[in-house]
């Protein structure tokens, strides 16, 4: 017998905190290097989540 977790996210609040994290990458507060990744973390988190990434589009 196998046990199956499942776990949720909430999506709101983790794009929010990568766009935190970027904004502060943005301002100099962070590894600017951190940038694409950050993007990216928020553009597959949307991709994950069903939501549109066109306003991701420009990045």
């Amino acid at each position: 017998m196998t046990v199956t977790q499942h776990s949720t996210v909430d999506v709101v609040g983790l794009l929010t905190k990568l766009a935190e994290a970027q904004h502060h990458a943005e301002l100099g507060e962070l590894d600017p290097a951190e940038l694409p990744g950050l993007i990216r973390a928020q553009r597959l988190v949307r991709e994950y989540a069903g939501w549109p990434v066109e306003a991701d589009s420009d990045r």
